[in-house]
């Protein structure tokens, strides 16, 4: 068989068995110059599809840690970390309503400090709010509302600023926000504006307060966004002789996502997390309710653990690697099958070696001179 001077040195699976062009060795076998194009084919594909896959991030692994804070734990908080909506549910309809005629609310930022062995407050600001709008809970976080769902309740106002959530009550600091409801008494304040004693009981007696605040889960695929807009819709219920104490417990969650392509690189984004809900009541006379004494007092605050969310995804040396690891599969078996067929083709040549002898022999047998021929 002619054998393609530009297949020289080409075929990596040739065997003792060859092709001879002029009498020197030019290419094994086109079989084999066939499977050496196939593996650098498919080296290459598999490199180039790894790289894609590396730049585009499509590939992560994610662990989840949560540990006790070493130090007091502490987090600024805008309105992309945290924002909520709260009222009253009607006792029947479960609706929210907004009736200054029948309760009236109080939100505070309160900070205290450790003074010796107690906490004092350190600071006490009012938080302005107003009835809400879907607008302040930005554009991520619109579509999860049901329509109107929240025109009857209150949300902060221009909650353009931060606040600083910290500590709890072992540690020399403790931050949070406080919401009050308080029934309606009639004063000169609200011009004795409050609606029957009988019916703000009725609401007040067998009714519920209602939070809504804005939540998030970790959507791993998402490399330049990982937070997952979601919401949390709480509850608990409320009576005229019972003052409760909704405590709503939010973690810190962090966030490590190693962005280095060679080396690592450890990029950290921090949030505020809901953890759990706890609640705890202290029965009380008929007259701390008339005197406007509050019905629930609602703490959303820090608890000391963290939880560690990291993200990995695949660097460059872990392409080499995996890629090293296929090739050398794939050229395992291409080398088996060349075997196979080196095996099959010498075979068939020491097969139509001693064919072609015998048939040389034979010819040699049949031109040789008779008896009588070699006499004479």
């Amino acid at each position: 068989m002619k054998s393609n001077t530009y297949f020289t040195n080409i075929d990596i699976y040739s065997k003792r068995i060859g092709f001879f062009y002029k009498n020197k060795e030019r290419i094994g076998s086109y079989y084999g110059f066939f499977l050496t194009l196939v593996y650098i084919f498919a080296s290459l594909v598999l490199f180039i599809y790894q790289i894609i896959r590396t730049i585009q991030r499509s590939e992560v692994k994610v662990y989840d840690t949560t540990v006790y804070a070493k130090e007091m734990p502490s987090i600024d908080v805008d309105i992309n970390k945290l924002y909520f909506a709260f009222a009253l549910e009607h006792p029947k309809t479960t609706s929210r309503f907004i009736d200054e005629s029948i309760y009236t609310a109080q939100v505070a930022f309160i900070d205290k400090r450790k003074v010796g062995d107690q906490l004092e407050t350190y600071e006490t600001r009012y938080l302005d709010f107003e009835p809400c709008n879907m607008d302040n809970f930005g554009d991520d976080y619109k579509k999860l509302f049901v329509k109107d769902e929240l025109v009857n309740s209150y949300c902060l106002k221009d909650f353009n600023y931060s606040l600083t959530f910290a500590g709890g009550y072992k540690y020399e600091r403790i931050a949070y926000i406080r919401i009050r409801i308080y029934p309606c008494v009639n004063s000169t304040k609200n011009n004795n504006g409050c609606k029957s004693q009988e019916e703000i009981d009725f609401y007040l007696t067998s009714g519920y307060f209602s939070i809504v605040f804005k939540d998030f889960g970790l959507n791993p695929s998402n490399y330049t966004n990982p937070v997952l807009p979601t919401l949390q819709d709480l509850y608990t219920t409320i009576d005229k002789s019972i003052l409760k104490n909704y405590m709503l417990n939010f973690g810190i969650t962090e966030i490590h996502t190693d962005t280095g392509l060679i080396n690592e690189h450890i990029k950290v984004e921090r949030y505020l997390k809901f953890r759990k809900e706890l609640e705890n009541f202290t029965y009380r006379d008929e007259k701390d309710y008339h005197e406007g004494r509050s019905l629930i007092l609602a703490q959303l605050r820090l608890e000391d653990t963290i939880q560690i969310q990291t993200r990995i995804y695949t660097k460059i040396s872990e392409i080499f690697s995996r890629i090293g690891g296929y090739m050398q599969l794939m050229n395992t078996v291409f080398l088996l099958i060349s075997s196979y067929i080196n095996k099959i083709n010498s075979e068939i040549k020491i097969i139509n070696s001693i064919f072609n002898f015998n048939t040389k022999e034979k010819k040699m047998i049949i031109k040789m001179p008779s008896f009588k021929q070699f006499n004479k």
